[in-house]
């Protein structure tokens, strides 16, 4: 019997979403042939599997690039998306269509009558909120369309249970699935080495560099030692204005070179290179905007770290003990001086049983193939007792 195709969409680049990489090598193991619409904001990196065909769309520009565009270049490229979604539709006849976030759950929105015989899947990466937004610019509008797309959903996933709260699931027909932001056992376990500080402490923050990330506190005790180490604050991640005058100017003016590595935004497969070398990593976030608040199943970066060994340092509040509390490598500060000291050097004194716990519960289930397990066997069910379209 011919295998079915999937069809993915997503309004940027799947390699700056982990997640999304993970998901396409599980899709990869179920569809004959997975299709990956896409907005061209960085160059194609990733070791794709042979049978995930990338489909960019529109010119290729950064996300910064993107983000200075005027209104009509904007609702151009939207509209050029949409096109080619119906596009690609029309030509792959997908058993099966993945949307990701609300620009791509709008484009599905107004494409949705070329693909009325697949099953239609929207995972949510962040949630947005509209007031955050300029009123009738495109992302706007994708908050206006996105609950408009739950009555049409077959299947909806999230990574954090709390955020269900924030969508209309009173009119989701089809089925909901738990699917946490975990890396990959697969990617992840080669990089592992067990290790333990000797001259230095690396601590490392990676993902976006900016304020509320305990960075700023940081900085202000360094120059420091926990248990004779040095500390070194270890930066990984695009940094922008104005953060990046501020940390530049900072480093400057405390003479702190010696004690602060930044390292820009590269392919996803660098990043654990970089981590595996590196001793505590920071999972700080002290925002209090509705993704920032609900990050304790949705941050991937916290787990990353538990992959490679890396004890974690978490923002001591209710929502992160109940997610963390109860992993002894992880580890609360309310980033006030005293505390982020004795949190630190709670973990040089028992390093080496706290890393090997932390890879130890990633290889138990801290993982995405696992968390993917249950979606994967509902997909495989449903494949083999419905009727599907056929493939081209």
């Amino acid at each position: 019997m011919t295998q079915p195709t999937a069809l993915v969409a997503i309004y940027g680049h799947p390699e700056n979403y982990p997640p999304t990489l993970n998901a396409l090598t599980q899709l990869a193991e179920l569809y004959e042939r997975v299709f990956v619409l896409f907005r061209p904001t960085n160059p194609v990196e990733w070791p794709y599997p042979d049978n995930v065909q990338l489909e960019p769309s529109g010119p290729a520009l950064s996300v910064l690039e993107q983000e200075q565009l005027p209104v009509h270049r904007k609702v151009q490229l939207f509209a050029r998306f949409v096109r080619d979604l119906r596009r690609l539709a029309r030509k792959t006849r997908p058993a099966l269509v993945l949307v990701y976030d609300p620009m791509a759950a709008m484009a599905a929105y107004f494409a949705r009558d070329t693909f009325r015989r697949a099953l239609l899947w929207y995972h949510n990466h962040d949630v947005l909120e509209p007031h955050m937004f300029r009123r009738f610019s495109l992302t706007w509008w994708a908050t206006f369309f996105e609950p408009r797309l739950f009555p049409h959903l077959d299947l909806f996933t999230l990574p954090a249970e709390e955020r269900k709260a924030y969508f209309p699931m009173e009119k989701l027909k089809g089925r909901y699935f738990f699917l946490p932001n975990l890396p990959a056992r697969s990617f992840y376990q080669p990089f592992y080495q067990p290790h333990k500080p000797t001259r230095e402490l690396r601590i490392l923050f990676q993902g976006a560099i900016g304020p509320g990330h305990g960075i700023e506190q940081l900085l202000e005790m360094i120059p420091f030692q926990i248990q004779g180490l040095r500390a070194k604050l270890v930066l990984k991640g695009a940094l922008r204005p104005p953060f990046k005058e501020w940390l530049e100017r900072t480093i400057e003016l405390r003479s702190l070179e010696g004690f602060v590595e930044i390292h820009g935004y590269t392919a996803y497969q660098e990043v654990p290179r970089l981590a595996a070398g590196c001793h505590i990593g920071l999972a700080i976030h002290a925002k209090h905007d509705i993704m920032n608040k609900t990050l304790g199943t949705a941050s991937n970066k916290i787990y990353e770290y538990a992959a490679l060994g890396l004890p974690v340092l978490y923002f001591d509040n209710p929502h992160f003990r109940k997610h963390l509390g109860k992993y002894p490598w992880a580890i609360p500060t309310t980033l006030e001086p005293e505390n982020l000291r004795e949190a630190l050097q709670f973990i040089v004194q028992r390093y080496e049983d706290l890393s090997a716990q932390a890879h130890r519960d990633f290889l138990q289930g801290l993982h995405y193939e696992g968390a993917f397990e249950p979606l994967k066997n509902w997909l495989t069910e449903l494949r083999q007792t419905s009727t599907l379209p056929a493939t081209v």
